[in-house]
């Protein structure tokens, strides 16, 4: 059966079993989508061959509590937006590009190595793009959801329960502090930002290390909460085509108990507080646009104290996660997410 503009129930399914165990054998996820292990692998090098879906490393939980993630609302000259927009996609530490209807033109997501290479890659590199008139800057200050947690809801619970869990999921209540990184960790780091389900040997070959290191060493970014491996799928494909972002307030004496809450919903890909004005910013995945009506009034009924107050409609996203994306969210290209490296450095 085909459904959602091309993507079968079992492609779904097949994207499902792999947003739970990016990594997981083509045995287990065979298991887990009730088909052979050869046609698994198949079919997914058929979606990633189409664009329609991939695994990336993305930087991690680590990355956005030590305050080196941030949230760039760009307004742009009349006509300038798409040009902005392409720009910045080229760029390592922007990790998400979206033009978007609301209050800004550009919604970006930026990280860095540490605040001063952030402060540099916002002063020195963006405020100086031809286009952009105006900007404003919220600092991550704690990562309570993010794209690596949302799921299709293809996958039957019994082919879920079957996928093997991760022995290096990290304590996301803990991690605060980026981890030491050596040149062969930031190299591994940029090959699972490229192919997530790459194998330890091609990882050891790219990094210089041997495959006994590269295991022990990837172990430590996923553990550390400095890489999360994530199954990314194109967004108008599997059905879901209208991103929204909300600027949302609450009582400071229940902030983290309403990012707890918005975290758990079905539809949000992103949950994180901001050093700044709101509070808290949520990224969601609706079916259309009339849906952004009943999910705000979902979010202020399981919260009472909860107040939107801006909310952006993404129109087209120009970049995810370090994949460019065609109109119809496929990926036709990738930036590697380099972010420890000079923001100002020529590539």
């Amino acid at each position: 059966m085909t459904d959602s503009g091309g993507l079968t129930e079992g492609d779904l399914a097949l994207i499902e079993a792999l947003q739970i165990a990016p990594r997981a054998s083509w045995a287990a996820v065979a298991r887990a989508t009730n088909t052979s292990p050869v046609t698994a692998a198949r079919r997914w090098r058929r979606l990633v061959d189409g664009g329609a879906a991939w695994v990336t490393g993305a930087p991690g939980v680590s990355v956005w509590n030590a305050q080196c993630v941030a949230y760039v609302d760009i307004s742009c000259s009349s006509g300038q937006s798409l040009a902005v927009a392409e720009t910045l996609a080229q760029d390592r530490h922007a990790l998400s590009v979206e033009l978007t209807a609301g209050g800004a033109d550009v919604f970006v997501t930026v990280a860095a190595a540490d605040l001063r290479a952030l402060s540099r890659y916002m002063l020195e590199r963006i405020d100086l793009i031809p286009g952009i008139t105006t900007t404003r800057t919220r600092i991550s200050t704690h990562l309570y959801r993010d794209g690596s947690h949302w799921r299709l809801g293809a996958l039957a619970h019994e082919g879920a329960s079957v996928l093997p869990v991760s022995p290096h999921s990290p304590d996301t209540t803990r991690l605060s502090v980026l981890p030491h990184l050596q040149a062969s960790d930031r190299e591994l780091l940029v090959q699972l930002g490229l192919n997530g389900r790459s194998p330890y040997t091609t990882l050891a070959a790219n990094a210089k290390v041997s495959e006994a290191t590269a295991r022990r060493r990837v172990a430590r970014l996923l553990g550390t909460g400095t890489v999360l491996l994530r199954a990314e799928v194109a967004a108008h494909p599997a059905g879901w085509p209208v991103p929204v972002i909300l600027s949302v307030d609450a009582p400071t004496s229940r902030l983290v108990e309403t990012a707890r809450a918005i975290a758990r919903l079905r539809q949000v890909r992103l949950c994180a507080t901001l050093a700044g004005t709101p509070p808290i910013i949520v990224s969601a995945w609706l079916h259309d646009v009339e849906a952004i009506h009943g999910f705000e009034t979902t979010l202020v009924k399981a919260l009472p104290d909860l107040t939107v107050v801006d909310r952006l409609v993404t129109l087209r996203t120009v970049k995810r996660m370090g994949r460019l994306l065609d109109e119809d969210g496929r990926a036709v290209g990738v930036v590697p997410m380099d972010v420890w490296t000079d923001p100002l450095a020529v590539a």
